[in-house]
């Protein structure tokens, strides 16, 4: 796995740690919320407001592998009809 990870480009890179840190975010809320009692921790807005935020960022990176994964495509493949279509939806 770590092997293949290397061999990928930034982009994907990137993305994988974005995804791991996430989700090791969402565990952490998830070990928080089963241990506050315990803990004395009566606050609970990072679960409320932080899991939905990692996720919202994970959505808009998400977004952008795919857009750049379909914009790269069109150049390689030369169809400037549908590349023109997705630079013009920037604007």
């Amino acid at each position: 796995m770590r092997r293949l990870l290397f061999r990928r480009g930034f982009s994907d890179k990137l993305y994988w740690y974005n995804f791991r840190t996430v989700w090791m975010f969402v565990a952490a809320c998830f070990v928080l919320n089963a241990l506050s009692g315990y803990l004395g921790v009566t606050d609970m807005a990072v679960v409320a407001y932080g899991v939905p935020a990692a996720f919202g960022e994970l959505g808009i990176h998400t977004g952008f592998i795919i857009w750049k994964a379909k914009t790269e495509n069109c150049r390689k493949n030369k169809d400037y009809s549908n590349l023109r279509e997705l630079e013009d939806e920037d604007l």
